[in-house]
């Protein structure tokens, strides 16, 4: 069995080409075939009934019965072509007044006879023993004695030779044409197929020269054929996101390698300094305290990247309710409600919606950037918690704190992985630069989306929105 896609789309091009060429030109090859046919039998109707009216011409000068062969005999043109046209009279009686030659009609296939006064009609093929073809008819006729009862006539006209011959003649040469015309199509239809997508060898060809190490390069969509537009447009958009995921992954991995690199160098001067001499039980302990705050961040830091990462692939199912958001938050509150009275900071909080959600990640996408503004709220100032539905019936989440305002240069990039706006703090333990990303991903998970504005002299402003 020939495996999917082993012919090209040339010679695929090139059997349509050719299977359209037989259906076409035997379509035409039959419509010839039976036009001549048609066209033949009725020129040997045309003959037989010309041949009646000159019988009957012949018989009008006629007196008697027993003068009808002589009659006939004498007449050129009752008896012309004899090798071929066979003419019969039949007196009323049945009884035989002439025949052209021993060539027996029979009377059933004559069919129904003209009248005296009109042409032959009704005609009929028949075919004798021997394999020969005939076209036969009948027809009354008069002598020339108007009081004496009609004669029969009865022609036959052998076909085989100027018609059966004839047609099988013409049907070889028809398909000799049809197959003539059809190999001569398929030769046509591969150089102009083969032709007409040089265009895909050529988009192929700078396909195939755009490695991971090219990925800004494009293919050239004002030289693609029309049928192919939509096709190098989109795999231009799917060279920009591969370019986007592969700049996003060398990005990440040079950050992910800075930002395990401190904690590690963090605890592997620590031991060096330790195990450089002798320490009393006490300094040891000291040190495994202070391990423990590195392995701590460090266990954050991976559980928030496998959190990011199931989140990306959405493979993290959602387990949607309706959630009272102003009931979620005051929960959050309570567990901030020591380290807002040890800081000094006061929250207000407004505002009351039911969202469909998963309540346990918007209650951590709201715990983070809680935490983020009391990081950067300053003692006796006030966070804001405000909920309300929007005019086009989004919900949402607005954190608003009055820190410093973030530069606009850094807008655009604060929810992206380990970026920190404040670099003085990129080793703070408190801050792993995941928990706004933690926030982008929860609310892409829920369709929904993040976004922030700080302008100087007003508050930062972050909001959850939900569609």
């Amino acid at each position: 069995m020939m495996p999917r896609g082993w012919l090209s789309i040339t010679a695929r091009l090139s059997l349509a080409f050719a299977m359209v060429s037989v259906t076409l030109f035997t379509g035409v090859a039959v419509y010839l075939y039976r036009a001549l046919d048609q066209q033949l039998m009725q020129r040997h109707m045309d003959e037989l009934a010309t041949k009646v009216v000159l019988v009957r011409h012949t018989l009008e000068e006629i007196a008697s019965a027993t003068d009808v062969a002589d009659a006939m005999l004498r007449s050129p043109n009752t008896v012309s072509a004899p090798d071929r046209l066979h003419v019969r009279l039949l007196g009323v009686d049945g009884q035989l007044l002439f025949a052209s030659d021993l060539v027996p009609i029979p009377t059933e296939v004559l069919g129904s006879p003209a009248p005296v006064a009109e042409v032959p009609s009704d005609f009929r093929v028949w075919k004798n023993a021997t394999g020969d073809r005939y076209l036969a008819t009948s027809a009354y006729a008069r002598l020339g004695k108007p009081s004496m009862q009609p004669l029969l006539i009865s022609v036959a006209l052998d076909v085989r030779e100027e018609h059966d011959v004839l047609l099988s003649r013409f049907g070889a040469r028809l398909m000799l044409a049809v197959v003539s015309g059809t190999t001569l199509a398929a030769l046509l239809g591969w150089l102009v197929a083969a032709r007409g997508l040089r265009s895909v060898r050529r988009i192929a060809a700078a396909a195939a020269r755009i490695t991971s190490d090219r990925l800004h390069k494009r293919l050239d969509e004002r030289t693609a054929p029309a049928e192919l537009a939509d096709l190098v447009h989109a795999f231009n958009e799917m060279l920009a996101r591969l370019e986007e995921s592969f700049s996003y992954l060398e990005d990440f991995s040079s950050d992910l390698a800075h930002e395990l690199r401190t904690p590690i160098n963090n605890l592997m001067g620590q031991a060096e300094v330790t195990l450089a001499e002798a320490r009393r039980p006490e300094e040891y302990q000291l040190l495994l305290e202070s391990n423990m705050e590195e392995y701590g961040r460090l266990s954050r830091m991976i559980s928030d990247m496998l959190f990011i990462a199931k989140v990306g692939r959405y493979q993290m199912p959602l387990n949607r309710e309706d959630v009272n958001v102003r009931s979620a938050i005051e929960k959050i509150l309570a567990f901030f409600d020591a380290l807002l009275e040890e800081r000094g900071i006061e929250v207000a909080l407004r505002g009351e919606l039911i969202v469909s959600a998963d309540r346990i990640l918007l209650q951590r996408a709201i715990t983070n950037l809680l935490s983020n503004a009391v990081r950067y709220t300053q003692r006796g100032e006030s966070i804001g918690l405000v909920i309300f539905r929007e005019g086009d019936g989004r919900a949402t989440i607005e954190v608003n704190n009055p820190g410093p305002p973030i530069p606009p240069e850094h807008l655009p990039r604060i929810f992206d992985r380990f970026y920190r706006v404040d670099r003085a703090r990129s080793h703070s333990y408190e801050n792993s630069g995941l928990g706004l990303a933690i926030v982008k991903s929860i609310m892409r998970l829920h369709d929904g989306a993040a976004t922030v504005s700080s302008v100087p002299g007003d508050l930062t402003r972050f909001r959850l929105t939900f569609p």
